[in-house]
């Protein structure tokens, strides 16, 4: 049956892909009320993706369709963020330009050590990460809803705690760049074995 309680997680991960459009076009039209209606979406999309795992396992329905959609979905919708804050100029390009490539890197890696047989599990860096890049995307959508007299524009004190915005993009930038460290220092036994060519005999 498609529409189940033990198909559950695996459609969390289809609606994070499939609403993502939507989270584009709330951010890329550059109104200050649809800022509200993506950091909406932002948490539900972020609650969803902290939920599917945990829901899977206590249902015992854990399938490589679902490691799969979960491994995905969430790199989908933070890039999804990403490319309209750029075009709408809330971001500058690099932010972007830093995250996504860590994801392709990482990406690339959990590939290359699966075919080697070995499996590279999250570190507590990389569930940390989406945290804190979903807490700094929320943050500077509020702070452009103020900057542009949404709703939040009318508190001063508000307006003051939303400028620092920046703070927590450094985080996310920061803690990005280390959780890609911890992988690859996790995986550099493996990749220093498979430096040099094997024979076309070996296996």
């Amino acid at each position: 049956m498609l529409f189940s309680a033990r198909s559950l997680p695996n459609l969390l991960g289809l609606f994070r892909i499939i609403a993502t459009p939507l989270l584009v076009w709330l951010i890329i039209t550059h109104r200050p009320d649809l800022y509200v209606w993506a950091v909406a979406l932002l948490l539900v999309m972020a609650i969803s993706d902290m939920a599917d795992g945990k829901i899977a396992r206590r249902l015992n329905v854990v399938s490589p369709l679902g490691i799969f959609l979960d491994t995905i979905s969430d790199k989908i919708f933070v890039t999804g963020a990403l490319l309209p804050m750029i075009e709408t100029g809330m971001i500058s390009g690099w932010i972007a330009f830093v995250i996504i490539v860590r994801e392709f890197v990482i990406s690339g890696l959990r590939s290359f050590a699966a075919a080697e047989g070995t499996v590279i599990s999250a570190g507590k860096l990389g569930k940390q990460k989406l945290v804190i890049q979903v807490v700094a995307l929320i943050w500077r959508l509020l702070a452009a809803n103020a900057e542009a007299g949404g709703v939040l524009a009318g508190s001063d004190a508000l307006i003051l705690l939303l400028n620092l915005w920046p703070i927590p993009m450094a985080l996310a930038v920061f803690w990005t760049l280390i959780s890609g460290i911890e992988y690859l220092w996790n995986a550099w036994p493996l990749l220093r074995s498979s430096w040099e060519p094997r024979p076309k005999n070996s296996r």
